[in-house]
């Protein structure tokens, strides 16, 4: 269903003379390479009308992470490993390097991608000095009469050397982002014990999640359509009273931003998860209400009535059908088969 209603709403931006949506895969990596390395996304008043949307779903149960000190990391590195394994990882590796935040158009423009003039001149700058300590290198050890000045070889050889350097210690850290996903990094600060109780703890976790964000306005822009990242939260009300607490503070960093495409699907028992509040000290202030706290960190709230007798009967009669036929068909296979 939501691909029929993807399909749609594609068409539809087409007919209103919109350009066809594409996809950082294929053809279309090359492309989003060199937009990230040399321009600038801009978003504008029609990219913020646009219709046509795609939602990434992403499950994090709960219960799969009880057994980590911090809960709530669990949650920020699977919503950073799947962003990375839906785009890919170069793409993001190479905007942690130069990848620029997405800025708002002025006025009426529709101009959605402006060109880095400062990476462009510094780059050009750099490939021209290589260029220059190359040829003077080749100049002293190639020109008869030139050979035995050994001061203008090494003048060549320095200045070769120091641009070509700047270009390799670039290519060395989108390299290293490549192999070092965010996931990891976020994994190596929680296991540090020398800097999990540090303030800077929490700041580059918010670093990481910033620079999430940026890419995915990055690759709205690029995709022409709008993103939205789903997170399926469960089996919460499994864990104990101080990582439920934990998880609720992670939401709030997340969607801190107002320009966060993040969704929340909480599914949650209130009786279970209300307890575990207010045995934690994330009360404080709301006179130790946990519906109050619950209702304040949950915008949509809304419940599924408890199953009656008649309903429970009906699930285990189409169940016990569907496991039948099933088995109907394959008996009928092997029957076929011999």
């Amino acid at each position: 269903f939501m691909r029929e209603e993807m399909a749609q709403r594609e068409a539809a931006e087409l007919r209103r003379g919109h350009r066809k949506p594409r996809s950082p895969h294929g053809w279309g990596l090359l492309e989003a390479l060199w937009l990230l390395a040399f321009y600038e996304p801009v978003v504008t008043e029609g990219h913020l009308r646009r219709k046509n949307l795609e939602f990434i779903f992403i499950r994090f149960s709960a219960w799969e992470f009880a057994g980590c000190d911090k809960l709530w990391a669990g949650l920020v590195t699977t919503l950073c490993h799947h962003v990375r394994q839906h785009f890919g990882a170069l793409p993001l590796s190479v905007f942690h390097v130069l990848g620029s935040r997405p800025r708002f158009a002025s006025g009426f423009s529709q101009r959605e991608w402006v060109l880095k003039k400062g990476t462009c001149l510094r780059l050009w700058g750099l490939l021209l000095v290589l260029a220059v300590g190359i040829a003077i290198l080749l100049v002293a050890l190639l020109v008869p009469g030139i050979k035995d000045h050994h001061a203008l070889k090494v003048v060549g050889s320095a200045v070769a050397s120091l641009s070509g350097s700047s270009l390799v210690l670039g290519a060395l850290s989108i390299l290293k982002n490549f192999l070092v996903s965010e996931k990891k990094k976020i994994e190596r600060l929680t296991n540090s014990d020398r800097f999990a109780g540090q303030l800077g703890f929490m700041s580059k976790i918010r670093d990481e999640v910033e620079v999430l964000v940026d890419y995915l306005a990055f690759m709205e822009v690029f995709e022409r359509r709008r993103l939205r990242v789903v997170l399926e939260i469960t089996s919460l009300d499994l864990c104990y009273p101080e990582k439920v607490a934990g998880v609720f503070n992670a939401m709030a960093t997340l969607l801190s931003d107002a320009n966060a495409p993040f969704i929340f699907l909480l599914a949650v028992d209130p009786s279970v998860i209300v307890p575990c509040l207010e045995q934690t000290g994330c009360m404080k202030g709301l006179a130790d209400n946990g519906y109050l706290y619950l209702n304040r960190a949950v915008t949509l709230p809304f419940s599924i009535p408890e199953m009656g007798a008649r309903s429970r009967l009906r699930s285990v009669a189409a169940a016990i059908q569907t496991r039948e036929d099933l088995m109907y068909r394959i008996i009928a296979g092997n029957v076929a088969k011999t």
